[in-house]
């Protein structure tokens, strides 16, 4: 529904009736008042219509944001957590490496007759 005032307050404020002998004219004064009950009503309608969905939109937008924030948050702290693996050479390897070298001690153990797990 398009919802187009034909008056402004400015137009309000700056209408000027014509003076007549007994005052202004009754009629150019209830055209008027016409045009500005008519406004009044299309303003009636949008705010009992629009309104509530407009404040629906604000609380679902306020919902999105809030979202955002916290997944912007636990992002920073996934990134944070996980910088390390942009450089995959170098933590693969040395991990390969230390896993690697842990085998072979745990397999020098064995041969020697120890557990690696019963060590004391």
């Amino acid at each position: 529904m398009d919802f187009k005032l034909d008056l402004s307050a400015e137009k309000i404020l700056r209408k000027k009736f014509s003076p007549s002998t007994k005052g202004y004219g009754a009629l150019e004064v209830d055209q008027f008042l016409d045009r500005v009950i008519e406004d009044y009503r299309y303003i009636e309608l949008f705010s009992k219509s629009e309104l509530p969905g407009i404040e629906d939109l604000k609380t679902q937008n306020k919902a999105y944001k809030d979202r955002i924030s916290e997944l912007e948050i636990q992002n920073a702290l996934l990134q944070e957590k996980f910088k390390n693996l942009d450089d995959d050479t170098n933590i693969s390897l040395s991990n390969i490496d230390l896993l690697k070298r842990i085998k072979a001690l745990e397999s020098a153990l064995y041969r020697l007759g120890k557990d690696p797990n019963k060590i004391e």
